[in-house]
């Protein structure tokens, strides 16, 4: 075959060409350190480098974003619940003192109104917390706040609270008074000393005082009218293994009616000014022999500025008497607030103040405040006995009123008797809202560890997918530079023998 020029220019055209392509090459890798610069360089490195890329992508989401603010909503939530055990502490100090000792009148006043600060400290300031603009103990309601802003008349609610047999409790009233009459002799004050005694109840303690009288149902109505509406509710397994349920009718009363304390055995006592139920002695009976759940459904239409909103506890209906909206709230148990924290990882990260704090913290301070109020009351009328004393020298009324003195006297034992009890019951309510805390805030703080440990192992699985993506698609520097001295020689040479072979002519060999 007859080998022409341009068949010797062309090839070495060709060869120029390819060592010219490989010298580019190279020299890019040697200057990105990459292996390739486009998918088609190698189709197999390129699939690999994105899916590489997109788990680092994901890892940094979870890292730097979901799980950092999980971190803080949980930082935020157990800073608030041990804030607010430290005020529980602080509150058992001042019980402690009430519990143990006589308290002078400006003393226990003095003690009363540091213990109702604490309990403002703990829902406006701990319960009330929140992270970035939302509330971190309210469920899924994020963006509105555990509390009332501000009082309100305008809003009604059908309010379902939920109790077990051993929430029943007792409450212990002194029934009866001393009162000045005047010409009254030292008998008639004997007779009344006589009326005054001390009684203990089954009772039910409702989240709220100042409940109402009327219904629900009346209220949208716009009638107001006082019926005897509220339920309660039991329910437990018979000896069959079947559900038995039994509704009980309430009969509503105020606390300072006559006959409020009058609790037949079958009766159950609405008193809603006060927010407690009046069990009687069967109604107890049946409900501890068969352990039951039981529900109370009550109403209240006015509510005080920090008042917790029942939607935030409780199954609930509210009606706005202005608007005329009724809405309607599901039970908030189980509002889980859950992060993606991992691939196909949700982190629960939020604590709903239902199962950290209990209303007992201000119920009990309630029902603290009215012993202590009416022991005051006792003790100005003794003061007020005490100056008609000084003032009277008629040795008849002196008698009378020495007899008054003496049996308010007698009141005032009573009064400071169930006192004494509030305060006890105090020391138990911060006991026992103690280990409910305490459990949550043990399940916030495995959750929390349970969270770092995936950050720190995605941290690590971040460092080992950077790896293997390194591997993947970094050159080996001394590879590189290797390869690229390769191809500049092989450029050169095969310039060296181009500019060889097309320098000679067939007048080089005549």
């Amino acid at each position: 075959m007859r080998v022409t020029n341009s068949m010797i220019s062309n090839s070495a055209q060709t060869h120029i060409g390819n060592a010219k392509s490989s010298l580019l090459k190279y020299e890019e890798q040697f200057t990105s350190e990459k292996k390739i610069q486009r998918p088609s360089d190698d189709p197999t490195v390129a699939v690999r480098s994105l899916k590489y890329r997109s788990t680092i992508s994901q890892i940094k989401q979870y890292v730097e974003k979901n799980v950092e603010d999980g971190l803080s909503w949980m930082d935020t939530t157990e800073s608030a619940m041990k804030n607010i055990n430290s005020i529980l502490v602080n509150m058992k100090g001042y019980l402690d003192q009430g519990a143990n000792d006589y308290l002078a009148q400006d003393e226990r006043n003095s003690v009363l109104s540091v213990l109702k600060q604490y309990v403002s400290s703990v829902f406006e300031d701990e319960a009330n917390a929140d992270y970035s603009g939302r509330y971190v103990f309210t469920g899924y309601r994020t963006d509105t706040s555990l509390l009332f802003d501000e009082s309100t008349k305008n809003l009604a609610y059908d309010i379902k609270e939920n109790f077990k047999y051993t929430d029943i409790g007792t409450v212990n009233v002194v029934t009866g008074t001393v009162e000045y009459k005047k010409g009254a002799d030292a008998q008639n004050y004997a007779d009344q000393m006589a009326a005054i005694e001390k009684k203990s109840f089954y009772k039910v303690q409702l989240a709220y005082k100042n409940c109402s009288a009327v219904s629900y149902a009346s209220v949208k109505d716009g009638k107001d009218a006082a019926e005897n509406y509220v339920t309660l509710t039991t329910s437990y397994k018979g000896a069959d293994g079947k559900n038995v349920e039994e509704v009980y009718n309430p009969v509503t009363r105020a606390s300072s009616d006559a006959n409020a304390y009058e609790v037949g055995d079958d009766e159950v006592i609405y008193l809603y000014d006060t927010g407690e139920m009046l069990i009687g002695k069967n109604v107890y009976t049946e409900i501890q022999e068969n352990q039951a759940d039981f529900q109370a459904n009550y109403c209240k239409t006015e509510f005080d500025k920090s008042d917790i909103r029942p939607e935030m506890y409780f199954e609930c209906q509210s009606y706005n008497k202005v608007s005329k909206k009724e809405t309607t709230y599901a039970d908030p148990d189980g509002q889980e607030i859950k992060y993606e924290v991992n691939f196909s990882q949700n982190m629960t990260v939020n604590t709903q103040a239902r199962d950290a704090i209990d209303t007992d913290i201000y119920r009990v301070i309630d029902y603290l405040s009215n012993a202590i109020a009416d022991v005051d009351e006792v003790e100005s009328r003794i003061a007020n006995a005490d100056k008609m004393i000084a003032n009277t020298t008629d040795p008849d009324e002196l008698e009378k009123l020495n007899a008054y003195k003496e049996s308010l006297e007698t009141e005032k034992s009573l009064r400071v008797t169930v006192m004494t009890e509030a305060f006890g019951k105090g020391l138990t309510m911060v006991d026992t809202t103690q280990k409910k805390l305490n459990v949550a805030v043990a399940d916030l703080g495995t959750r929390y560890d349970r969270l770092k440990l995936t950050s720190d192992k995605l941290a690590d699985q971040k460092v080992d997918v950077e790896e293997q993506l390194s591997n993947n698609e970094d050159v080996d520097i001394s590879d590189a530079y290797i390869n690229l001295t390769q191809a500049d020689n092989l450029h050169q040479y095969a310039l060296t023998a181009t500019s060889k072979i097309l320098g000679n002519t067939l007048l080089d060999y005549i």
